[in-house]
């Protein structure tokens, strides 16, 4: 027993270590960074200058302003569409639902790069086509403003509202709502006063991570805002960081802290309403809800939700594919102008197009498997032992992914470039370790979920005929949380190939990665490389997603 808990404590020392490493350093030393004047000593000058500086109330203004409106249309539109596929009987379901979920699995900026081509002013093809048909002499839409930040960005956060909500109506009790309209309720009173109530913590709970992703959001601000000098925080930072002056580092440090403690708050107040309210849903048996039978409506509906889809999901993919294929931005569409030429430079000539393939494709190789190691030692010491600290463990696991990427590049910049003697700045090494750190929670969060599931006699039976900890680690525990590790590696290798916010700020000369060249192509006006980089960066996403789906799928089976 001495042996397994020398084992055990181990373990736990170095796996604290490690995180204390990539976490608790790197985010300490930001918020002690932002404490101190320009003498060095300790001070709150840096949050006083934030706020008395217009240029940075403006972006702070701008920040609140974009999120609450995008978290506003993220539930106009995912609060509907989750009482649908939950609630009625509306044909092809399954087909529509994972349209509808296509905007979660594409990156925002590329989102921003398709409405940008649609939309933009002259040469949009949404705005030359009413202005042909209507004959207008200017373009009726102008998606370089604030409200075409808020549309894009409402486009790709109506997901959270969506998936929150829905799987609210689909655990929630139907007892409840049968003895309504049993009592003599009709249909829209038992909505109103039995559902709504019930489902409105997770409504609550969808909104505001819509409203946390809003406000840490880098790409569509970036892609859309500062075309039209319209700065956010995260873009703010973005241009601290970029003039190299002490000054303006810990001005950025200061930002970075401070769009840390609004998202942190948003996230803690999410998990306190999902905790207090659970009880009033989830019913102690199996449920199936009621299901509407729509009846005639069945088809206008499920016409309305493909028109929806058309607009929403596939117009903006079909934009991206077809600007691939063009010769020249704006050019008319024709046969004529259409060319292979656009991958033929991005694939074969564009030099730092494959340098930055190479270097994704090597970051999230890297990235899944130390993160998916790291995490699933983690989630063992934490759900499988009484080790004391775990809890601090589990907390240094889950924090990164509470704070907006933007934050978390910035605090490895001031810990690896020679604070502390070791100088990664610039090199593939920083962006792995904020890599790791900023996904070690969802390897954390799916082997975790696998462990629950196994019964801690099969390993007291291992030792009792003599196996070791180590060898019942191995030969028990690895084989049954295997499913868990490899959904695990899929989930953190998806999101890691086409990452753009830490990479923004972290990736050098030579280090480039698929992300930033995307958005390096796009901001320096190279719109037809840019689409047909982003293209090839769809497809792999989508299929990636989709073998994340069935991976967790067989593990649930």
């Amino acid at each position: 027993m001495s042996q397994v808990l020398n084992a055990r404590s181990l373990v736990f020392v170095a796996a604290i270590g490690v995180l204390i490493l990539l976490v608790a350093v790197p985010l300490s030393l930001l918020i002690y960074k932002s404490l101190l004047d320009q003498e060095g000593r300790f001070s709150v000058s840096n949050y006083v200058e934030v706020f008395s500086r217009r240029e940075n109330l403006l972006p702070l203004k701008n920040t609140l302003t974009i999120g609450l409106l995008s978290t506003l249309f993220s539930a106009l539109i995912g609060i509907p569409l989750a009482w649908i596929f939950a609630r009625t009987d509306i044909p092809f379901k399954g087909t529509f639902e994972l349209l509808f979920l296509l905007p979660y699995m594409i990156p925002p900026f590329i989102g921003a790069i398709a409405w940008t081509q649609l939309l933009s002013p002259r040469t949009g093809y949404i705005n030359r086509l009413l202005m042909n048909i209507f004959d207008l002499s200017r373009s009726p839409f102008n998606i370089y403003s604030l409200l075409g930040i808020v549309w894009v960005m409402s486009l790709h956060n109506y997901p959270y509202v969506f998936i929150t909500v829905k799987g609210a109506l689909e655990r929630m009790d139907p007892s409840l709502e049968e003895t309504a309209r049993i009592a003599g309720s009709g249909r829209f009173r038992v909505m109103k006063d039995i559902t709504l109530p019930l489902v409105l913590p997770a409504i609550a709970s969808g909104m505001l991570l819509s409203f946390v992703y809003s406000i840490a959001n880098f790409g569509i601000p970036a892609l859309i805002g500062m075309r039209a000098r319209i700065y956010v925080i995260t873009t703010q930072i973005f241009r601290y960081m970029y003039t190299g002056k002490f000054e303006d580092i810990k001005l950025a440090a200061a930002l970075s802290t401070l769009l840390m403690a609004v998202a942190g708050g948003g996230l803690l107040l999410n998990r306190w309403i999902l905790r207090g309210r659970r009880y009033t849903v989830i019913a102690g048996k199996s449920v199936r809800p009621t299901v509407v039978e729509l009846g005639s409506l069945r088809t206008p509906l499920c016409c309305l939700l493909g028109v929806f889809a058309l607009l929403i999901v596939i117009m903006p993919l079909m934009a991206v594919l077809l600007n691939s294929f063009l010769k020249g931005w704006g050019v008319p569409l024709g046969w004529d102008n259409l060319t292979v030429g656009n991958y033929s430079y991005i694939l074969f000539e564009f030099e730092l197009t494959r340098s930055a393939i190479k270097n994704s494709i090597l970051l999230s190789l890297s990235a899944a498997t130390i993160t998916t190691f790291i995490g699933a030692v983690t989630a063992y010491m934490t759900t499988r032992t009484r080790i004391r600290g775990r809890r601090t463990l589990e907390f240094l696991a889950t924090l990164p992914y509470s704070i907006p990427g933007t934050v978390v590049a910035v605090a490895m910049i001031l810990a690896w470039s020679g604070q502390l003697g070791v100088n990664l700045y610039n090199t593939f090494w920083i962006i792995l370790i904020a890599y790791t750190a900023r996904y070690m929670f969802f390897a954390y969060r799916t082997v975790s979920a696998s462990l629950e599931q196994i019964h801690s006699s099969l390993e007291e039976a291992a030792r009792v005929s003599g196996a070791t900890w180590g060898q019942s680690f191995r030969d028990i525990v690895v084989p049954l949380i295997k499913p868990g590790l490899l959904a695990s590696w899929f989930l953190i290798s998806m999101p890691t190939l086409r990452e753009l916010t830490m990479s923004a700020l972290l990736t050098g000369p030579h280090t480039p990665t698929i992300g930033a060249v995307v958005f390096e192509l796009q901001d320096a006006g190279s719109y037809q490389a840019a689409a047909a980089l982003a293209a090839i960066l769809i497809v792999i996403v989508i299929f990636g997603n989709l073998l994340i789906r069935k991976s967790i799928g067989e593990r649930k089976a």
